[in-house]
């Protein structure tokens, strides 16, 4: 089995650009699990800065599924200003863009303007819990790779009437030396919050996925958990578009993230 931290792990192939290939465990249907793809754009962005300004913001579009088989990440810094930066990465395969990666890194500024995040929500601590099983088949591959312990809303396919889910998580792998790459990890690892609406085993593809960072710690233990919220803003006509918050360890924000997702909840035709 492969690591997160080995899977984000690509190689140079000349100036900003590093090759590499998605193992077929951390796969997704037929698409790469998500939060590997975004990883790999941010990773690329953030080496190919060299300054080490604080990633703030990463928005992902998906324009097809980055499947088994050698892809390249290149990155490009379209703007350096003297407090933001702003990077554009594009990961391709077989010649034809597949994602592309955009990302916001500012330095740290001096300001009396400060609002507090809202509180991580009481709920059982993971030690009460039990890990939600993979089930093959049904669950995608890379969800093996991390430990899920559900406390809000309905479980996948159970035809429930409200749209959102919660609970900890926690990767099982090496998450790496980024922490920030690591995050992105955790946000993906939960289906979509109207997954449960569902009445049959099926896909909620994402189309585009962004999300803001805030208090990130310095570094992240596979063994510490995190908790995940998400909730459904609207959904109508196939998609469906969320709103969601990972709270670290210590209970402080961590990182929210925002995606559109195309439900697949009926057969075609």
């Amino acid at each position: 089995m492969h690591s997160f931290a080995e899977v984000v792990d690509w190689q140079p192939d000349g100036p900003d650009a590093w090759v590499g290939e998605v193992p077929a465990e951390w796969m997704q249907g037929r698409a790469s699990f998500g939060g590997i793809v975004a990883a790999v754009g941010l990773r690329a962005l953030r080496t190919s800065l060299g300054d080490g300004r604080t990633p703030r913001s990463i928005h992902t579009s998906f324009f097809g599924p980055v499947g088994p088989g050698p892809a390249r990440v290149t990155a490009e810094i379209v703007r350096r200003g003297r407090f933001v930066t702003h990077g554009r990465a594009e990961i391709r395969q077989a010649d034809a863009l597949q994602a592309m990666v955009t990302a916001s890194f500012a330095d740290d500024r001096d300001s009396g303007v400060i609002v507090d995040a809202p509180p991580r929500p009481v709920r059982p601590g993971p030690e009460e819990l039990v890990d939600t099983p993979f089930v093959e088949g049904v669950v995608p591959s890379f969800a093996r790779f991390f430990a899920v312990r559900w406390t809000d809303g309905a479980m996948p396919f159970s035809k429930a009437k409200e749209p959102g889910i919660g609970g900890w998580c926690r990767h099982r792998t090496d998450p790496g030396e980024d922490p920030y790459l690591a995050i992105l990890g955790l946000l993906d690892t939960w289906p979509s919050p109207v997954i449960p609406m569902f009445e049959r085993p099926g896909p909620a593809s994402s189309v585009t996925w962004s999300s803001m960072f805030y208090d990130v710690p310095a570094a992240i233990d596979a063994e510490q958990w995190w908790w995940y919220r998400s909730e459904a803003v609207a959904a109508r006509h196939g998609y469906a578009g969320f709103r969601a918050s990972l709270y670290g360890p210590s209970g402080s924000l961590a990182a929210t993230l925002e995606q559109l997702v195309a439900v697949f909840d009926r057969s075609a035709g």
